[in-house]
């Protein structure tokens, strides 16, 4: 028998109960009983609590990945709205084949719906309304894999404007982003300046003296399933840009932008639930952009969470409002030092082992958390 340790945390509103979902194998096994393991016990728990996906992502193995697709397909039933979920792949790690299935999921009183884009009309994504709220959440969008990484790119932010501008809104709504790069220390560079000039394009930098607009978001070096070099998740919130607060620095690092990188280090936004805060990939970095603590894996790992405790304490949050992270771990020794440090955070956290953006680099973690304090998080906006 496989057992599953599963982490739930909720975040419950007036209108929508948010139900973040962390799965993983506690045992090394074959990927088909990881799998009938970890979609039993969420199906299970997706039809007691009445609640249906917004978000899921696999993270598992190139060989593992199909036998997981098919028992989840089995095993989900009714509960698969048809909606391909984010597959990613990862080195083996602490638990196996499978190294965990992240699901953020919604129960209300009108499930997500299917948003369907391009010229096949394929369904892409997922929208959410309450009266005239709306939120999206976009998944695994990619491009010619027959590209260059660079040109890839470009096209990948394409799809997502067109696709957010069939949708009735645009990249201004765009709170959350989530970038999966294969090989990214070979071109991150290139995909930074993509990124810069998409958002000059789209309007989230100009050449005035207005401050950027950048989402929050994660790039790591983890490869999209089916090949290729990136891949793009995000939230948007259509309607309500302005309801948006971004932290472009925040806690104990300055902005991103300033060393080249177009993200905000965190977003709050209304979400169903509450008043969420998404701390985009932090790592080991201070204040002036320079990687800590060089060749001293512990030293990073510890940085990097007092680097998200900070922010969490600057819109006033702590351990126990962590909703769900994701830690990155360049090693597998890594990653078991990590795991040492885990059971001391009290946070809903899986782990595996991926690249981060700079090879010295050797630990990320990002975080979602809420409710949020939003008068305490727009007196701390820069």
């Amino acid at each position: 028998m496989v057992n599953t340790s599963i982490q739930i945390a909720v975040l419950a509103g007036a209108r929508a109960r948010e139900i973040y979902v962390s799965a993983v194998p506690d045992v090394v096994q074959t990927p088909a009983l990881q799998a009938r393991a970890v979609y039993g016990e969420l199906a299970a728990l997706l039809e007691a609590e009445g609640a249906r996906i917004f978000c899921e992502r696999i993270f598992a193995t190139a060989e593992a990945m199909p036998v997981v697709i098919t028992e989840r397909k089995v095993l989900l039933g009714d509960l698969d709205d048809g909606i391909a979920p984010t597959r990613i792949i990862v080195t083996p790690g602490q638990s196996g084949a499978l190294a965990c299935v992240q699901i953020h999921a919604i129960q209300c009183a009108q499930p997500p719906r299917k948003v369907r884009c391009g010229n096949n009309g394929h369904a892409g994504g997922r929208e959410l309304r309450l009266g005239d709220d709306r939120w999206l959440m976009l998944s695994r969008h990619s491009a010619d894999v027959e590209q260059t990484p660079r040109r890839q790119a470009r096209l990948m932010f394409q799809e997502v404007a067109d696709m957010l501008r069939a949708t009735g809104t645009d990249m201004h709504s765009v709170a959350r982003t989530w970038l999966w790069l294969d090989n990214i220390c070979a071109w991150y560079g290139d995909l930074n300046a993509e990124r810069t000039e998409f958002f000059q394009h789209v309007g989230l930098i100009n050449t005035s003296n207005h401050r950027p607009r950048l989402p929050a978001s994660t790039g790591i070096g983890l490869s999209p399933a089916g090949g290729g070099a990136c891949a793009i998740d995000l939230i948007a919130l259509p309607g309500a840009a302005q309801r948006i607060e971004l932290l472009e620095a925040g806690g104990e690092q300055n902005s991103a932008f300033s060393y080249g990188s177009a993200f905000s280090r965190a977003a709050v936004a209304p979400m169903p639930g509450g008043a969420t805060l998404f701390i985009s990939g932090t790592a080991a970095i201070d204040r002036q952009g320079r990687s800590e603590n060089l060749d001293d894996a512990q030293a990073q790992i510890d940085h990097t969470l007092n680097h998200v405790r900070a922010l969490l304490a600057q819109v006033g949050c702590g351990d126990s409002q962590v909703l769900a992270a994701l830690a990155y771990c360049k090693t597998p020794r890594v990653e078991q030092l990590f795991q040492s440090r885990r059971a001391a955070l009290g946070w809903p956290v899986i782990s595996m082992v991926g690249q981060v953006c700079r090879p010295e680099l050797l630990f990320e973690v990002e975080v979602a958390a809420g409710p949020v304090n939003r008068d305490a998080a727009k007196d701390s906006t820069p």
